[in-house]
């Protein structure tokens, strides 16, 4: 997915949202729940992309013989997520989610490249 493509979905979704009726029924969370799930498979496709991304470098470190953890790399990670950050959650909840993001992509850094023989991404 291009960047512009995934801004395009991204402006799309801020501005194309269910309507909220004055006095709601059970009814009206359908479309809800349907932009939860559509929003959902895409978060899962950018994690997925972000860990093809890590991959690649987790191959280029091995091949460097470079260490899969670079606490300052990560601090960076988070300081640069953080300061994008408009809410509605919290900077702490974000640091909690990208730091399990960051422990998942490592986890699968380690596994594929560090662990094992080398491989190309």
């Amino acid at each position: 997915m291009s960047f512009e493509l995934l801004h395009s979905a991204i402006d799309h979704a801020q501005n194309h949202r269910p309507e909220l009726p004055e006095s709601p029924t059970e009814a009206d969370m359908i479309p809800w729940r349907r932009r939860i799930d559509e929003i959902d498979r895409a978060i899962l496709r950018l994690l997925n992309e972000r860990a093809r991304c890590a991959n690649i470098i987790g191959y280029i470190k091995k091949k460097l013989g470079l260490p899969v953890y670079v606490p300052e790399r990560e601090e960076e990670v988070l300081r640069n997520v953080l300061s994008a950050n408009e809410g509605p959650l919290s900077n702490e909840a974000v640091r909690r989610l990208f730091e399990r993001v960051i422990d998942e992509t490592r986890a699968l850094e380690r596994q594929k490249y560090q662990d094992a023989p080398s491989e190309h991404p």
